[in-house]
């Protein structure tokens, strides 16, 4: 899987990079099939040193055979952002692997595929 990680207005540190990778990526690697899956992590800094709650996660998950999933959180802290983030993306991802598994399993009757395949 390849993970695209960057900061806007804002310095990705060690720690914040272990903290993506621990804390996100893990969680949604589990999810993609195969190599050619993408995650692409925007952390940004919208306010500067304003501050406020203006710290924002956005990250878009590409994997074959599926339409691209996106999800943006704003936090007070880029911790509490990736950590939402995490557990949306997590809720819209099993959905939409449910949806295609269950299009991949109605798209026929039963007795329909069974004498077909007995045809051959």
């Amino acid at each position: 899987m390849k993970v695209l990680l960057r900061g806007v207005h804002l310095g990705l540190t060690d720690n914040l990079k272990a903290y993506v990778d621990e804390h996100l990526v893990a969680h949604i690697e589990r999810f993609a099939e195969d190599e050619a899956s993408e995650i692409d992590i925007s952390l940004v800094d919208i306010n500067g040193p304003k501050g406020g709650v203006d710290k924002e996660c956005r990250v878009t998950v590409r994997m074959p055979g599926m339409e691209s999933v996106h999800v943006t959180v704003t936090a007070e802290t880029l911790f509490q952002a990736i950590d939402a983030t995490r557990d949306r993306l997590e809720k819209t991802l099993k959905r939409a692997l449910e949806r295609r598994r269950s299009v991949a399993t109605n798209g026929l009757p039963y007795d329909l595929n069974a004498d077909a395949s007995n045809n051959y």
